[in-house]
């Protein structure tokens, strides 16, 4: 039968906050398919490939959530001049790599009470569950092997044992936390500007107190201003260079997005101390990269500020000659 002829008894509309391929997962589930891998069969994708928006019109026959929503996501690959560029949960990203779609990590807690999976697990810095404050998974507490999106059911790895929430996993620090429930604030506004086919007003959400010298930079931009900023500082910080001397590289995407931002939390550090003397900047080509997109075309003044002022801080400490040539938009600042 032609896979566009196809239609599943059990449908349901995607639900408050998951995540495209955990509503996939969660459909092929309840109509006894045997998970994503028979999915993307019928979808003509191989078994290592990510769904994407590509693949929200035959999602929307086969189990009926509208497809504006499954739009919303899945995200749009590609999008840009860059290859790396996406869409995502409403957001423009401008790397790849502040996604995490391929090695998915999970709240026990929060499959066990909702059934799903959420669109915040995906973003490479999320470490934490924002609700309940513990650090995610990605491991299988009952096989120890790496949870993957070819398991059975959201809530079962594929060792075919439910996940348990009943163990107890590690509290997130209060950076984690932050940088948790940031995402989830940044994740809930761009839905409710789809659901309300307007724009909401241009003022953040009041910060709230005690947030670490990283959150109190990164809460008023957006989403891909934040990234940005944290990649940037965990690079000026010498992340690379670290963990090859130390030999603490580590391999597991979440084990490495926690030194992201332990790396980026020091860096900040330094800039609220205003410690110039010790502001030495590692890798400055990507930093500067990172930071100057944010002041390429139509950022959000929040984000376009923060990166000028950082960008005038570390150019005094680097010849600033060099990078005006491969970044125009740094053109705007007035050291040049």
């Amino acid at each position: 039968m032609d896979p566009r002829e196809l239609t599943f008894p059990f449908q349901s509309e995607v639900r408050p906050g998951e995540s495209g391929q955990g509503y996939a997962l969660r459909m092929a589930a309840e109509n006894h398919l045997n998970g994503l891998p028979q999915l993307k069969i019928l979808l003509g994708k191989s078994r290592f490939a990510t769904l994407d928006a590509v693949d929200s019109p035959l999602l929307h026959r086969w189990f009926g959530a509208d497809e504006r929503s499954l739009d919303h996501v899945l995200g749009w690959i590609h999008t840009g001049k860059r290859s790396e560029e996406y869409v995502y949960a409403g957001h423009t990203l401008g790397r790849s790599y502040f996604l995490n779609r391929s090695y998915p990590r999970v709240c026990f807690k929060c499959l066990q009470a909702e059934g799903h999976c959420k669109t915040a697990w995906d973003f490479s810095l999320a470490v934490a569950c924002a609700k309940h404050g513990e650090l995610l998974a990605d491991t299988c507490p009952h096989c120890h092997r790496s949870i993957t999106w070819h398991r059975p059911t959201p809530g079962t790895c594929s060792c075919h044992l439910e996940f348990s929430a009943a163990c107890d996993p590690a509290l997130a620090s209060a950076l984690e936390a932050q940088f948790a429930t940031w995402i989830d604030q940044q994740i809930e506004k761009k839905t409710r500007v789809r659901d309300q086919d307007e724009l909401l007003p241009s003022s953040t959400t009041e910060a709230p107190a005690g947030l670490t010298p990283l959150m109190q930079l990164v809460w008023p931009l957006s989403l891909n201003g934040g990234l940005c900023l944290t990649f940037a500082l965990a690079t000026a910080a010498g992340y690379d260079e670290k963990c090859s001397c130390d030999g603490l590289r580590p391999r597991a995407p979440l084990k490495k997005a926690q030194r992201i931002l332990l790396n980026a939390a020091q860096f900040a550090q330094k800039i609220q101390l205003q410690d110039e003397m010790h502001l030495r900047v590692q890798r400055p080509s990507v930093v500067v990269q990172l930071l100057a997109d944010c002041i390429s075309g139509d950022k959000p003044p929040a984000d376009r500020n923060l990166a000028q002022s950082l960008l005038i801080s570390f150019l005094r400490i680097r010849s600033k000659a060099r990078w005006s040539g491969t970044n125009p938009q740094l053109s705007q600042l007035h050291l040049f």
